[in-house]
């Protein structure tokens, strides 16, 4: 995009403001007072920082002077105010996330400060219109709706631009038939770490997920309630490192490891802990059960962008974003969903979305056992209670009153592999799936021996294993990767 200069004639001064990455100068509402010119002394510059995108000031933003140690940083009411500056002539930057999520940087050309002046300066970021009109090119992308959503993907160990990573976006959409269908939009990321999806239809909610190198970030909530602009930055790792461990059945498996650690709580709306919830990181292999506080910690996480998923009976499974530093630890308090029942699909929009999954090549190919529309009972009081007629599967009375689920091909360990809406599920407990997974929310299940499991749902060191695929209608707010 060529420069493009505008500028605004202020209460007493030009002023332009240098909005680097969209390669525009724009000058939004910026005005410059001056009182009587003292002699001799030093100076101040002060103003305030207005967030045009969300109609609100800008709190804690950055607002320094080149070559000038002294900073100023905008409070609540979006005010900044920077003194004892000496005589000269000075450029003004201004620093935010919301800027580095945007893809700007602010500048303001060379601006003279005589000895003993004060002066007001404002600065106002482009409304979400104008962003829009910038980033998305009229046509294109842009006429199938009127919003954007943009945002930066970086490393978060180097904190440099994931060049080339995918940006998937997962919504759902209306059809000519006016039923409502997943969609997906994907975007590339560029030089500088940015990315832009045009034309969303507006309102529009989904999941963001981000895939680079062969990994993948976790699911981040995306909303665009109001306006055209949608915005969400994301940190990915450049490679997973795994590691090998053996489970208490003398199994050995392949989990993803790092340096970062997580502690947090589980809570209800009321403010009550949620003791013996399972709290999970998607995609990881790690899980684990709240404490009487409701309290939770995990090591040895990959750093970057990362996805919660949190159940417990009486709660509605929440998923809850975190970003995770290797250098620090991240702590974070989830609130618990109410529990509610499924929205009921029409057959056409759930076969659909079991399409989009693959579920239906798998079943036509007829190497497992499946389970979907009528044929899975609701009303049944235990998941374990749906599966039973599998005849891979055996269904075991256990020690604390549960039921157990183990193969039935396999004497020696009959161990079973769980995935759940394409994660991986980790019993903590023998027969504790029961526990956290409801017959009424399920979609779609598949049943494989050892030998039939589709490669993408193979664990590495688990081939002995059967292996159930569980579907639940939440699997339509899962993006895919293709």
């Amino acid at each position: 995009m060529n420069a493009v200069t505008l500028s605004i004639l202020a209460s007493h001064r030009r002023v332009a403001i240098l909005m680097l990455a969209a390669g525009v100068l724009w000058p939004p509402g910026v005005s410059s007072q001056s009182r009587p010119v003292v002699p001799s002394g030093v100076g101040t510059i002060r103003g305030a920082v207005f967030d045009s995108v969300h109609n609100t000031p800008l709190a804690g933003a950055i607002v320094l002077i080149d070559g000038f140690a002294r900073v100023g940083q905008t409070g609540a009411d979006g005010r900044y105010m920077i003194d004892s500056i000496p005589p000269g002539s000075y450029r003004l930057n201004v620093s935010h996330p919301l800027l580095d999520t945007i893809g700007l940087a602010v500048m303001t050309n060379s601006l003279p400060l005589r000895p003993g002046e004060t002066i007001t300066l404002d600065f106002s970021l482009p409304s979400s219109g104008h962003i829009v009109s910038l980033v998305c090119p009229a046509g294109g992308a842009s006429a199938r709706g009127p919003a954007a959503l943009i945002g930066q993907v970086v490393d978060p160990e180097s904190d440099k631009p994931a060049v080339g990573s995918r940006v998937q976006l997962l919504y759902d959409e209306k059809n000519l038939f006016g039923l409502r269908v997943p969609t997906v939009r994907e975007a590339l990321v560029d030089s500088a770490g940015n990315y832009r999806i045009c034309g969303l239809p507006s309102p529009v909610s989904g999941k963001l997920q981000v895939f680079r190198n062969g990994v993948s970030s976790g699911q981040v909530d995306v909303q665009i309630d109001q306006g055209t602009l949608g915005l969400r930055s994301i940190s990915i790792m450049a490679a997973r490192v795994a590691a090998t461990i053996t489970d208490s059945a003398g199994l050995t498996k392949q989990v993803y490891v790092g340096s970062a650690r997580l502690t947090g709580r589980v809570m209800s709306k009321a403010g009550q802990p949620v003791a013996g919830a399972r709290v999970s990181v998607m995609g990881s292999g790690f899980a684990m059960l709240t404490r009487a506080r409701g309290d939770f910690a995990f090591d040895s996480l990959a750093a970057g962008t990362q996805s919660l998923e949190v159940r417990k009976l009486g709660f509605g499974a929440t998923d809850k974003s975190v970003e995770l530093s290797s250098s620090a630890t991240t702590s974070v308090t989830v609130t618990m969903n109410d529990y509610e029942l499924p929205a009921v699909r029409v057959d056409a929009e759930r076969d659909k979305v079991l399409s989009d999954l693959g579920y239906a090549d798998r079943k036509k190919a007829g190497f497992g056992f499946f389970l979907d529309g009528d044929k899975i009972r609701p009303q049944a009081p235990l998941f374990s209670e749906v599966v039973r007629g599998a005849p891979m599967l055996k269904i075991s009375p256990g020690a604390k009153g549960n039921n157990i689920i183990t193969s039935a091909r396999d004497p020696n360990y009959g161990c079973v592999n769980f995935i759940v809406d394409g994660a991986r599920w980790k019993e903590l407990s023998p027969g504790d799936i029961d526990d956290y997974l409801r017959p009424g929310e399920l979609s779609a299940i598949e049943v494989y021996n050892p030998s039939s499991a589709p490669p993408r749902f193979e664990s590495p060191g688990s081939t002995k294993c059967a292996t159930v695929v569980i579907w639940t209608v939440r699997s339509t707010n899962r993006p895919r990767k293709k």
